[in-house]
């Protein structure tokens, strides 16, 4: 975060390719420690079924919340 502008800029990272739920929610884990404010993550909601894509966005949201 400090190299984006000195802190300045909101930063969100690409999700890249798909992942595991616990491999995207360690991702998401160590972006939010470093300060993140998000990542993309299309392809590993949006391929999965409706029930497991809202599961997952909901545990990415309060990795993001506790970390905030």
């Amino acid at each position: 975060m400090q190299s984006a502008f000195n802190g300045r800029r909101i930063v969100i990272f690409s999700g890249g390719a798909t992942k595991s739920s616990e491999e995207v929610l360690s991702e998401i884990t160590s972006l939010a420690a470093g300060g993140a404010f998000g990542s993309i993550l299309g392809r590993n909601t949006f391929q999965r079924p409706r029930d497991e894509a809202i599961a997952l966005l909901d545990a990415v949201m309060q990795t993001y919340r506790r970390a905030a």
